[in-house]
């Protein structure tokens, strides 16, 4: 599976669709699709295109609007085939496809080889994806401060501001990085746990990227800044 494609769905934590949360159901009908995987994360800090508060984890009365991520990996036709239930589904949300190159994966059951490839509809067709968006994905640590606030709630904040569609944080689980290199940090093991890796993600056209670029690299003193180009196959209106 060295071409392979990656689908990677924004939802709020709370949406839901026919009594049932909206990640759940997502996630039932990659399995009737046949993907092959589907990884869920929760956010610790985001917000999004309908809901402009910044949510926090740290805040249970803001627990049902965090932003959770989705992510499918498989074959171009097994996107292809769970892309318009993601389409049908998500009404307040963001969802973009990439190609990747899968170096490693468990072997590939027979059963999984006889899924068969449908006749793709308009809304499937690559030519249709939105492809003047870019991500900025921004590695820091936890204790990570600007303005004496941490850099990594910062930056969402800053974002917002600036009238980006929609960032999301990620708080890693353990991990090194170039300013702490001398130990790895681990969650749960409170005097390791204060410099957590952070994974800050920002989508949006590429000219407010662009405009939004200098202040990042101000403001992030001691991580990395990740841009690359990126396919929107669906998303909310945006304003």
């Amino acid at each position: 599976m060295k071409n392979a494609e990656q689908l990677t769905i924004y939802v709020a934590e709370g949406d839901s669709v026919q009594g049932k949360l909206l990640y759940r159901a997502l996630i039932d009908a990659a399995r009737q699709s046949g993907i092959a995987g589907i990884t869920v994360m929760r956010t610790a800090v985001s917000y999004g295109q309908r809901d402009r508060h910044i949510s926090v984890d740290w805040m249970p009365e803001l627990a049902m609007q965090m932003m959770m991520v989705l992510t499918a990996i498989d074959q171009p036709e097994a996107i292809d085939r769970y892309l318009p239930q993601v389409q049908a589904l998500v009404k307040y949300g963001l969802a973009i496809k990439e190609p990747i190159t899968v170096v490693h994966h468990a072997p590939v059951l027979p059963d999984q080889l006889a899924q068969p490839t449908p006749q793709l509809t308009p809304l499937q067709n690559q030519e249709n994806a939105m492809t003047d968006f870019e991500r900025l994905t921004i590695y820091v640590g936890e204790s990570d401060q600007w303005q004496g606030k941490p850099v990594h709630l910062a930056l969402v904040e800053e974002a917002r501001r600036h009238g980006l569609v929609g960032a999301t944080v990620v708080r890693g689980v353990t991990g090194y990085g170039k300013t702490n290199h001398e130990r790895i940090k681990f969650l749960g093991i409170i005097e390791l746990s204060s410099d957590l890796p952070m994974v800050v993600t920002m989508i949006d056209r590429t000219d407010k990227i662009e405009q939004f670029l200098p202040l990042v690299q101000d403001m992030v003193g001691g991580g990395i800044v990740v841009r690359d180009a990126i396919n929107v196959v669906h998303h909310a209106p945006i304003q």
